[in-house]
Order: structure tokens, then C-alpha cells, then sequence
């Protein structure tokens, strides 16, 4: 399984939402490609309450990324605000 990680231009959030409030309408939008993709489509479609909990899920992964980024941020920030000799001479 690969990661793709792609940088958030802030057009994903409405998607996220739509997943929630709408699923059913949002999948049928999606409904081309290979036999078994289009299967999967339709159980989601006809099981909106799975698909409402994928969108959750996103959702709370999107944010546990976004805390894990601002604490390495906040992290690197003090790091660099420390006087350069201590910098220099700490071992670590």
C-alpha cells in the first residue's frame, strides 16, 4: 500500500463535509470505472452509514496530522530561539 501525501490547497474540507451530510449523492457521482470499483461504490451508496464513518475518519486523520506538524513546528521554533551556545554544546 502506498502513501501519497499531496499538499492541501483547501478544496478537500467541503469534500470531507459532503461525505457527512450527503454520501449517497456524493458516491453516485462516481459511478464509472472497472466492474469492482463500481461495486464498491454502490454498497457505500446503499450503506451511507459507512460511509459517513469513512468520513470521520478522514476527518480525525486530518487533524492528528495537522497536530503532529504544529508540535514538530513548535518544536523546531524553540530549538531555534535558544542561544547559540547552548545549541552548540548540549549533547544529545
Amino acid at each position: 500500500m502506498e502513501l501519497v501525501v499531496k499538499p492541501n490547497d483547501g478544496t478537500q474540507h467541503p469534500v470531507r463535509i459532503l461525505d457527512l451530510i450527503a454520501p449517497r449523492q456524493r458516491l453516485l457521482l462516481w459511478l464509472f470505472g472497472p466492474e469492482e470499483l463500481r461495486k464498491v461504490i454502490l454498497w457505500f451508496a446503499n450503506h451511507p452509514t459507512a460511509y459517513r464513518l469513512r468520513g470521520v475518519v478522514r476527518v480525525r486523520i486530518g487533524i492528528w496530522l495537522a497536530l503532529r506538524q504544529y508540535n514538530e513546528l513548535k518544536r523546531q521554533l524553540a530549538e531555534a530561539q535558544r542561544p547559540w551556545w547552548r545549541r552548540l554544546f548540549q549533547s544529545r
